[in-house]
């Protein structure tokens, strides 16, 4: 198991976050596309050798809004940015993670129905025909892609049914343990029940109504949940989202 943080919207810079790990005796920090101080500093090719500098490892979240279910021009978009930041990352991004979008919405009377899962049939093997070119990609600059679980309402039950067609493909799998308890566990259980293989987990608390709190202020079981990710050799990414969080959490996860 590896431990690791994400960088931080109140940093400026790669290696402020980068001080930060070290100070904490991580083993890797999640670069995020999102960002665009991170873009910035890939682009300018120096990611790696503040890496070495510092000891660490590298991850690399995707931007939160793709959709490789979309209709092709979309999808064609995001698939030109993949290959140009996994070219970039090639040599020190262990990891891609990707959300597995909810797509568009329709809200009736309150309630949010989703335009794929009425589509299933034609959407499905368009998701599973382009993750599976994600995954070249990926495979190609020496990164595992894996696909992460996001916290869309509870009626899209279709991403459940996504994420066993992810893994009779072979897809890597990531854990992230806020959205699953807002979507009622269900993604926990799954993995669990089948014995599924576990890549990264992101690990923050969560009472059932909100998540990314500090490890110990929400409900969640983080024991079992540390068990599980050891059991899978899994980069476990704390993901909560300041400094200060952080110097809270990450000794707490160490007792745990």
């Amino acid at each position: 198991m590896k431990l690791g943080m994400p960088i931080l919207f109140e940093y400026n810079s790669l290696e402020e976050n980068f001080k930060l790990a070290k100070e904490l005796g991580l083993d890797f920090v999640e670069l995020n596309l999102n960002f665009g101080y991170c873009r910035g500093e890939m682009e300018l090719g120096n990611v790696k050798e503040l890496l070495d500098k510092y000891g660490l490892e590298a991850t690399l979240h995707f931007y939160d809004e793709a959709d490789f279910g979309t209709y092709d021009e979309v999808v064609e978009a995001y698939t030109k940015l993949l290959v140009k930041y996994a070219k970039l990352g090639n040599g020190y991004i262990k990891l891609i993670n990707f959300h597995n979008n909810g797509g568009p919405v329709v809200t009736i009377s309150g309630t949010k129905n989703y335009l794929y899962q009425k589509e299933y049939a034609t959407y499905l093997p368009k998701l599973l025909n382009n993750f599976k070119k994600v995954e070249q990609v990926c495979s190609e600059n020496g990164a595992k892609m894996v696909i992460e679980n996001v916290d869309t309402a509870k009626g899209a039950a279709f991403l459940m049914d996504n994420f066993e067609a992810f893994n009779n493909a072979g897809f890597g799998l990531n854990l992230d343990t806020g959205h699953d308890s807002l979507m009622g566990g269900d993604f926990l259980k799954m993995i669990e029940g089948n014995n599924l293989p576990l890549n990264e987990m992101h690990l923050h608390d969560s009472d059932g109504k909100k998540c990314h709190l500090s490890l110990g202020k929400g409900t969640l079981d983080l024991k079992h949940l540390k068990e599980l990710a050891v059991k899978n050799d899994a980069y476990v990414l704390v993901e909560v989202k300041s400094s200060e969080d952080l110097r809270e959490s990450i000794p707490f996860f160490r007792n745990l």
